[in-house]
């Protein structure tokens, strides 16, 4: 069900957006999206509507698992808590892991052991 707009906290406009950009990025229709969630198709398009209402925060989880992206990036956007936050669709997933790659070619090693030691921390930190 829909919920009024949201306070300060969350910008519906922000939130439309990201919503559209995800079920694009998919290549799914506003019906395809809307049958798998069990709402009407309006509902959908009301949602990715500047000016519409924000979903839920229930529909917000649900439309996170349904478009492959984080539930954080998909209510606030681009940063929380001092840490970016950006979609988890696999394939942008997929071009970080190879940019990541290529980069790496080119420092340092020592600078690439520190790198590494970083991710093995962020790893363990999310166990």
């Amino acid at each position: 069900m829909d919920s009024p707009r949201l306070s300060n906290r969350m910008d519906p406009t922000a939130v439309s957006g990201r919503i559209k950009s995800a079920r694009i990025a998919l290549g799914l229709s506003q019906g395809v999206l809307a049958s798998r969630l069990g709402v009407h198709r309006a509902t959908i398009a009301h949602w990715e509507r500047d000016g519409g209402f924000v979903p839920s925060v229930e529909n917000l989880r649900a439309l996170s698992q349904e478009l492959q992206v984080g539930f954080e990036w998909l209510a606030v956007g681009g940063v929380i808590s001092g840490q970016a936050v950006s979609p988890t669709i696999p394939d942008s997933r997929r071009r970080l892991e190879s940019r990541m790659l290529m980069l790496s070619r080119h420092v340092p090693v020592s600078f690439l052991a520190t790198v590494i030691a970083l991710l093995e921390s962020a790893s363990a930190y999310l166990e």
